[in-house]
């Protein structure tokens, strides 16, 4: 079983003075990993991960899911459409965004924390074609 670690490095000049931080995680017993780039056309919703922990290709089991990211590497924004077995959500990704998580549980209120399992991520660009990419680690 391998190691995954991961780098999260933020700077800034603002008015003369540069600001910033370094985070660095690493997680243990790492099975699989994949990661892909890919297109998605103008007024279409693309499913980016499917997590129904059902066997088929670009599909992973939502249990073993340790980190995930999506990036926006387009030059317009995308709607990231997060789907859980309890609720669905929507989130603004602006070019050169990107969306982590690093647990398969999604819940949509913070007063009730019965958390249900990551479904499917979806992406939909807001206006012109879009480029996606993505990297998964799972155990």
């Amino acid at each position: 079983m391998a190691k995954f670690t991961y780098f999260i490095r933020e700077r800034v000049k603002l008015n003369g003075v540069e600001r910033g931080t370094n985070f660095e995680a690493s997680i243990d017993d790492i099975q699989y990993a994949d990661g892909r780039i890919m297109s998605i056309p103008s007024g279409s919703v693309t499913e980016i991960i499917n997590l129904d922990n059902l066997p088929g290709a670009g599909t992973f089991v939502s249990s073993s899911v340790r980190y995930a990211r999506i990036s926006n590497m387009s030059s317009g924004s995308i709607n990231l459409q997060v789907s859980g077995s309890t609720a669905e959500f929507n989130f603004l990704l602006h070019s050169s965004g990107s969306f982590m998580f690093s647990s398969e549980y999604v819940n949509e209120t913070f007063d009730n924390f019965s958390y249900g399992d990551l479904r499917s991520i979806k992406a939909s660009p807001e206006a012109e074609e879009a480029t996606v990419g993505y990297f998964i680690v799972t155990t």
